[in-house]
């Protein structure tokens, strides 16, 4: 790890635990006698969606430590997100009741079921949308479905051209501005960064059930779900906290996962080097148990630990980096073990038209192809060739 580490950020990391022993605890209470930017901290746990653990842990063991001004603040906004948490909640099952009442199969995943799966307690996790799975096919009825409860999508004109078309997005979005609920419906097409694409139709066979606001809803298993979590953290580059502490708390949780079918259910996604980064990570910054079977396989794996240094050295820094385009491609390319593989897999998300692209230029129909050219330009733009503040 980097010497530059600031305390606020160690103080989150410590804080993202939903039980902390005796060791930690006392880590905690030696940083809170430190000067805290404690404005920075809690601006740092909103980001990193982890404000619910921090106010857990911090108004367990050290209330009497905090300034009156952030004491307050952790209140206030632990019980807003409770009280959130419950409302998007009960919307996740309006939305999958409606669906399956029109013969929709349909998947929650992350969310409030993952708050459940991982932390028990679907108030421990702060999350923004609500993400849903199906099948491609079934987009245009889903799209009609959720437009009649009063979402607004956000690309309508994609799904209005035909669900079969090549304008796929990286998932179709919809919102629901007064309040203040997004929902996004993912499918087959959609989940790209997945670096083969996931058959529906054998993960929907092997669903597991989690109770939300005392209902069963079925999601993805544990074996299915632990690589596909860790494909979504080296999509968005492990750009919170939140993402790792999930890695975390299911591998405490379920301390009996079998490891030989989530292994093989990794292998057929080719996401090893993805779940080995994601492994490494949990391990080295939240100190999840990993099997020593499985944790000398990630050893093994010099990229995934090379790779999970640098994300925890810039998770960790008093100044956080954005990735710049070269190093965004460079990451993607070392996802996948074997250069020629690695390589495909990075040119491949760095051509393929997304919604930023269409709402740059939007080409007829003949000329689509164009944004195979336009999209690399268009990245350079916004993330630049070289490292910028935030």
């Amino acid at each position: 790890m980097t010497s530059a580490v600031s305390p606020e950020k160690q103080l989150l990391a410590y804080c993202s635990h939903i039980q902390l022993d005796s060791s930690l605890a006392q880590k905690i209470a030696q940083l809170l006698e430190r000067d805290l930017d404690w404005d920075y901290m809690l601006n740092e746990a909103e980001e990193n969606s982890i404000f619910p653990l921090v106010g857990r842990q911090l108004q367990a063991i050290a209330t009497d430590a905090l300034p009156a001004a952030a004491a307050d603040r952790l209140r206030n906004g632990c019980r807003a997100n409770t009280i959130r948490c419950l409302f998007l909640a009960a919307e996740l099952i309006k939305i999958l009741d409606l669906f399956r009442s029109q013969g929709i199969e349909a998947i929650p995943y992350k969310g409030p079921v993952l708050a459940v799966q991982a932390y028990g307690d679907i108030t421990l996790r702060a999350f923004e949308d609500l993400d849903i799975v199906l099948r491609q096919s079934d987009l245009p009825k889903a799209h009609e479905l959720v437009l009649g409860l009063g979402y607004r999508a956000k690309f309508d004109w994609v799904i209005s051209s035909g669900a079969d078309t090549s304008a796929v997005p990286g998932e179709y979005n919809y919102r629901d501005e007064e309040r203040r609920v997004m929902v996004e419906l993912h499918t087959e097409l959609t989940l790209r960064h997945f670096p083969k694409p996931p058959n529906l139709d054998e993960l929907s066979l092997r669903l597991a059930s989690v109770r939300l606001n005392e209902r069963e809803v079925r999601t993805f298993s544990l074996e299915d779900g632990l690589p596909i979590l860790c494909i979504h953290g080296a999509k968005d580059f492990w750009g919170r906290f939140s993402w790792i502490a999930d890695i975390s708390e299911l591998l405490r949780r379920y301390p009996n996962l079998n490891w030989d079918i989530t292994m093989q259910r990794t292998e057929s996604l080719n996401a090893e080097r993805m779940l080995h980064v994601g492994l490494a990570l949990a391990a080295g910054l939240l100190d999840a148990p990993v099997p020593n079977e499985i944790w000398q396989r990630v050893q093994a794996d010099r990229v995934a630990t090379d790779v999970a240094s640098e994300i925890t050295n810039r998770l960790m820094s008093p100044d956080y980096r954005p990735i710049d385009a070269p190093g965004r491609f460079n990451f993607r390319r070392r996802m996948l073990s074997g250069t020629f593989a690695g390589w495909r897999y990075a040119l491949r998300l760095s051509v393929i038209p997304a919604e930023e692209d269409w709402q740059m230029m939007r080409l007829p129909g003949p000329l689509a192809p164009l944004y195979i050219a336009l999209r690399p330009l268009r990245l350079l733009r916004k993330y630049g060739w070289a490292s910028r503040r935030a």
